[in-house]
Parts: structure tokens; C-alpha cells; sequence
């Protein structure tokens, strides 16, 4: 009276044998919401982690200017400034090509990371504290939402006033 579910195209294996369970693993549309909200924050906070190190090091190697003697004050850091401003499509806009930027790319990207990270957060200590636990979903929504209407008002705040932005785009 065992019953017999098809895991795999193919092949017929037991439910709750340790094959199904372990093949169930990999089914992306066994999990809840609450497994992808999980595996984000993990993702979010590496990758921060990652851009932190690396921002790091480029700030370690842009102080090292004086040291090098090339005659040129600054040399580091206008390369790396210059790099951040480099256009991916000129526009002949102003503002378009500071915002086709590289480095308004990244500033996009680590700001979206942070969001995310920050709000979900929010939402797993609310969750520990005891509020909206039962609206686990709803309040996901909600601070997705509230996410992404914070992250396209940094960007706002980013592309209108650049200085914001350390080594930022220089304009008119």
C-alpha cells in the first residue's frame, strides 16, 4: 500500500523515501515564499559583504597615490573617478549619460542590495518579536513594496544630486 509519486520524468519512486526527499530538494516549486525570502537575504548579504571588500581595496590603492612619485597628485583616483563616469551609451544628455554610468550602475545595485537586505530584516525581527506572524506573506508584499519605492527615490536622489555620490558625476 505504498504510494508512488513520479519525482523525475521517468522513474517511479516512493514518497518519503530518502530519493524523493532528496530529489524534492532541487524542485524550485517545492518551496515557499519564505525559502526565496531566505536564500535573497543570504545572497544580498554576500554580495554587500563582497562590494565592501572590493570598495575597500580601491580606496587602500587610490591612497597609495602620494607613495608612487608619478609626478601627477591624484593620479589613482581620477583613473578610478573616470572609470565610474564612463558612459555604456552616449547620449549627448547630460543627465541620461550620468545615469547610463557605470558607476551610477553600481550605486543602483548596492542601493537595491541594501534595501532588500535592510527591509527583510526588518521583517525577520518582526517576525521574532511576534508581529505578523500569521501575515507572513502580506507583509512580505508589503515591505517589497515599500523596497521598491524606496530604491527608485534613491535613485532619484542619485541621479538629481549626484554630489551625494563620493568621486560622483561632475556636471554643469
Amino acid at each position: 500500500m505504498t504510494q508512488k509519486t513520479t519525482v523525475v520524468e521517468d522513474s517511479n519512486i516512493e514518497t518519503g523515501s530518502r530519493a524523493s526527499n532528496f530529489l524534492s530538494w532541487f524542485n524550485p516549486f517545492s518551496r515557499g515564499m519564505g525559502m526565496y525570502a531566505w536564500l535573497f537575504q543570504r545572497i544580498t548579504g554576500l554580495c554587500l559583504l563582497i562590494y565592501v571588500f572590493i570598495h575597500m581595496a580601491i580606496i587602500a590603492l587610490m591612497l597609495l597615490d602620494p607613495y608612487l612619485k608619478t609626478g601627477q597628485a591624484g593620479l589613482l583616483y581620477n583613473t578610478v573617478v573616470h572609470a565610474m563616469n564612463q558612459n555604456l551609451i552616449d547620449t549627448g544628455i547630460e543627465l541620461l549619460n550620468h545615469m547610463l554610468s557605470i558607476g551610477f550602475f553600481i550605486d543602483a545595485g548596492v542601493t537595491a542590495l541594501g534595501i532588500y537586505h535592510g527591509a527583510n530584516g526588518v521583517r525577520i525581527v518582526l517576525f521574532d518579536l511576534g508581529i505578523g506572524i500569521r501575515r507572513q506573506k502580506t507583509v512580505f508584499w508589503i515591505f517589497l513594496v515599500l523596497g521598491v519605492i524606496s530604491w527608485a527615490l534613491g535613485l532619484l536622489l542619485i541621479a538629481t544630486l549626484p554630489e551625494i555620490v563620493v568621486g560622483g558625476y561632475i556636471g554643469a
